[in-house]
C-alpha cells in the first residue's frame, strides 16, 4: 500500500496518495520510512506544513530514520507553525549525535601550518553556487574579501553551477559533485584549508558528512540554513543582534554564535535583470493589495489565520500568494474561507521565472512576511522593487529575519510585536498612501545605503571574524 501511495503521488494524484498513506499508517503506525514518505507527501503535495511536521517529528523521535531522510525532516520542521523552537533544536542535536558527531573524533591537524602571519585559506562548501540567494551572497562576499589576506576555494556539490565562471575569477573552483565524502575530505585537506564555511546546513544536497569529518581546523556556518546544524564539528554560526538577541537564543544553537554588527548577511540583487518599481498600485484605482511572494511552503497555517484577520477588516482588499500546485491552492482558499476572508480576496498564482517574480511586485502595495519561517532574499527583492514588508517579531533566527531587515532600513514601524499589533499596523499602513508612495520611490536607495548592501563594511567585519577565529585556533595549538 505504501508503494502504491508513492506511485499515485508520483503520477500527480496527491488526494489518492494521501488516502492510501492514511490506511498504511493505520496498519503500521511506527514504520519510520512510511512516516517520512507520508509526511513528504503531506508537505510537498498538499502543502499542510503543520500536519507534515507532526509526522516528521514522530519519524525522527523513533530514531530509525536514515541520516539523509532525517536531515530533510529537520529542514522541513522549520516551516511549520505548530513546533516549539526548543523541540526543533533538540531534534537537530539528536540527529547529529547519532549520525555525524562520532565521525569527527579522529580528525588530526598535526601537519597543518598554524601560523597567523600568512594569507588564510578559506573554503566555502555548498550545492548552491548558482543564481540563487546563496550563490548571490557567496559571490558578493568573495568579491569583497581582500585577496591579499585570503585565498578562496569554492567546493561545489552541483553538476552545473551557473556562476562557475564568475567564481573562477576570484577563487579556486573545486567540484565535489559525485565524489565520495572521504574523497572530498581529502581534497579539502590537500588544499590546506584553514576555515571551511558551510553554506548548506540541512538543505538539499548538503554534505554534512564532509563537515562531520572535520576537513579543516575551523568550521563555521552562515546564511543558507536558518537553524543550527546540530553538529559538534561546526564551531561557529554567524548571526547578528537582531536575529539572535544576546542572552535569548544561545540555547537553540550547537554552534557558538558570532554576531555581525548589523546583519548576518548581505544582499546582491538579481543578476542581469533591470526592472524598476512602478507607481503605487492602490493610487491607480486598484484594490489595496497585500502579498507574500515567498516559497509557498512558508505560507503556514498560522500565517493564513493572521492574514485573514486583516482581510476581514478590509473587505475590499486582496492578497496575492503563490501555490505549490492546484491542490495546495485549494487548501489555501479553504483555510482563508474558514478564517472569514471572502473568496474574491484570495488571488493565488503559480510561481514563474525571475522576471515574472519581480514584475509581480508591480501589483502589490504591502508585503506580509510569512512566519515562523521568514523571508530572506525574497524580502530584499521586495525592497528592491519598492514594496515594504510588515513582519511579526519571533523568538528564533528563522522568525526574526523580517525584524533584522526592517531595522537595517530604519523601518521599525513595519515590525509588530504580536498578532494584534500586526493587524492594527496593516490597517494603519493601508490608509497611509503617502507613506507607501514615498517608500515606493525611495526603498531601493534606502536598501543600497543600508548594512544589507554595504559590501565593503560587511567584508571587512567578516575578515576580522575569520582572523580572530584563526588566531584563537593557533593559540590552542601552542
Amino acid at each position: 500500500m505504501r508503494h502504491l501511495a508513492n506511485w499515485n503521488n508520483f503520477r500527480g494524484n496527491p488526494k489518492k496518495s494521501l488516502q492510501l498513506f492514511e490506511k498504511a499508517q493505520a496498519l503500521a503506525p511506527d514504520h519510520c520510512d512510511l512516516l517520512f514518505e507520508f509526511a513528504w507527501t503531506v508537505f510537498h503535495s498538499a502543502g499542510d506544513t503543520d500536519r507534515a511536521a507532526n509526522l516528521f517529528q514522530r519519524a525522527l523521535t523513533l530514531g530509525d530514520i536514515a541520516a539523509d531522510r532525517g536531515s530533510v525532516a529537520l529542514q522541513l520542521l522549520n516551516y511549520a507553525s505548530n513546533q516549539k523552537n526548543e523541540t526543533i533544536a533538540k531534534l537537530h542535536r539528536e540527529w547529529a549525535e547519532k549520525h555525524t558527531d562520532p565521525l569527527g573524533q579522529t580528525a588530526d591537524f598535526k601537519t597543518h601550518d598554524f601560523n597567523t602571519d600568512r594569507p588564510l585559506r578559506i573554503g566555502l562548501l555548498s550545492a548552491d553556487f548558482i543564481p540563487h540567494p546563496v550563490g548571490r551572497y557567496a559571490l558578493v562576499l568573495c568579491l569583497h574579501l581582500n585577496s591579499k589576506k585570503f585565498l578562496l576555494f569554492i567546493y561545489s556539490n552541483r553538476e552545473k553551477s551557473g556562476l562557475t565562471a564568475q567564481f573562477k575569477k576570484i577563487a579556486t573552483w573545486r567540484s565535489v559533485f559525485g565524489r565520495g565524502d572521504d574523497e572530498a575530505v581529502d581534497r579539502i585537506r590537500a588544499d590546506k584549508i584553514d576555515v571551511l564555511i558551510d553554506l548548506s546546513g540541512h538543505t538539499a544536497f548538503a554534505r554534512q558528512i564532509i563537515l562531520a569529518k572535520r576537513p579543516a581546523p575551523v568550521l563555521a556556518a552562515v546564511f543558507a540554513y536558518p537553524n543550527s546544524t546540530g553538529m559538534k564539528a561546526v564551531d561557529y554560526r554567524i548571526s547578528d543582534p537582531h536575529s539572535d538577541p544576546i542572552g535569548h537564543t544561545e540555547s537553540l544553537w550547537t554552534e557558538q554564535l558570532e554576531r555581525m554588527a548589523d546583519a548576518a548577511w548581505i544582499y546582491l540583487p538579481m543578476l542581469n535583470i533591470d526592472i524598476t518599481p512602478n507607481p503605487l498600485p492602490f493610487s491607480t484605482g486598484a484594490p489595496f493589495t497585500f502579498g507574500c511572494l515567498n516559497n509557498p511552503d512558508k505560507t503556514s497555517r498560522a500565517s493564513v489565520r493572521l492574514w485573514a484577520q486583516v482581510l476581514k477588516r478590509l473587505p475590499n482588499s486582496r492578497i496575492i500568494l503563490f501555490q505549490i500546485n492546484d491542490h495546495h491552492g485549494q487548501l489555501l482558499r479553504e483555510q482563508f474561507g474558514e478564517d472569514g476572508a471572502k473568496p474574491e480576496q484570495i488571488d493565488i498564482r503559480m510561481r514563474g521565472n525571475a522576471v515574472y517574480f519581480l514584475k509581480l511586485h508591480h501589483e502589490i502595495d504591502l508585503m506580509f512576511d510569512p512566519f515562523p519561517y521568514n523571508g530572506g532574499y525574497t524580502t530584499c527583492d521586495s525592497f528592491w522593487m519598492g514594496v515594504p514588508m510588515l513582519c511579526m517579531e519571533g523568538q528564533s533566527y528563522a522568525s526574526r529575519q523580517g525584524v533584522m531587515q526592517n531595522r537595517c532600513l530604519g523601518l521599525e514601524a513595519f515590525v509588530a510585536s504580536d498578532k494584534e499589533e500586526f493587524v492594527e499596523k496593516a490597517l494603519q499602513i493601508s490608509i497611509n498612501p503617502d507613506l507607501l508612495k514615498q517608500l515606493r520611490e525611495n526603498l531601493r536607495e534606502m536598501l543600497k545605503r543600508s548594512p544589507l548592501m554595504n559590501y565593503k563594511s560587511y567584508a571587512n567585519e567578516f575578515a576580522e571574524m575569520l582572523q580572530s577565529w584563526w588566531a584563537k585556533r593557533c593559540e590552542e595549538e601552542q
